[in-house]
């Protein structure tokens, strides 16, 4: 690991990267404590990529962001988590770098996709200084398959486009909460069911899954 302290981390998104299932000490915290960056948090639980009324609106955080005037070293997020239950619609990709300004975008008609361009761009235009690493989350039992897999790799393949590195914590992290050994192991008992949730990872999860990876690709960032 490449000397973090003192730098200024960045992170927004959902539940998984703001720490929901571990007491709200998620991935930023754990760079907090361990290696003394300057943590600047945004992330919310139950955030969407694309407009949901009455949820946290990733394009919202990112407005707020640039409004505050932060100006990071290292920026980690994610988003899709809650996107690929069924109502933000994937959408296109599309085919250039115009046309995009996160002002610009309306609450009504959106899908996962544009807003996530929308996201890459304002990142590259507003905080052009800072790495920026997208977060992967891990194979959640709570969502379905298929869905998972094709907002996650729409989310790579945009990310790519964009020149915005990737932690794939789905192909990387070998935790998959489909397993009911993982998912009360690593995840949390968010609902009092007795089991864990499959998504919100516990302090087990975060200390053996998640952060040993992300660790290792910020080193490489």
């Amino acid at each position: 690991m490449f000397d973090l302290k003192g730098k200024k981390l960045l992170v927004f998104g959902d539940s998984i990267i703001n720490g929901s299932g571990n007491n709200n000490f998620g991935v930023g915290e754990y760079l907090e404590r361990d290696y003394g960056v300057k943590l600047y948090k945004y992330c919310i639980g139950g955030a969407r990529v694309g407009f949901v009324e009455g949820k946290s609106w990733v394009v919202e955080q990112v407005r707020k962001i640039i409004d505050d005037g932060v100006q990071p070293d290292i920026i980690l997020f994610d988003g899709f988590t809650n996107d690929c239950l069924g109502d933000v619609p994937l959408g296109e990709m599309s085919s250039g770098f115009d046309n995009f300004d996160i002002f610009k975008v309306g609450k009504e008609n959106t899908n996962f996709s544009n807003c996530f361009e929308n996201v890459l761009s304002a990142l590259k235009k507003y905080l052009p200084n800072a790495k920026a690493m997208f977060i992967r989350p891990h194979r959640m039992g709570r969502r379905g398959e298929k869905e998972q897999i094709l907002y996650g790799e729409r989310a790579v393949e945009l990310c790519k486009k964009w020149g915005v590195a990737v932690c794939d914590l789905y192909e990387l992290s070998g935790l998959d909460t489909f397993l009911p050994e993982h998912r009360d192991k690593y995840t949390n008992d968010s609902y009092g069911l007795g089991m864990g949730d499959c998504t919100h990872p516990n302090a087990a999860g975060y200390e053996e899954k998640y952060m040993p990876v992300i660790e290792k690709a910020i080193k490489n960032l």
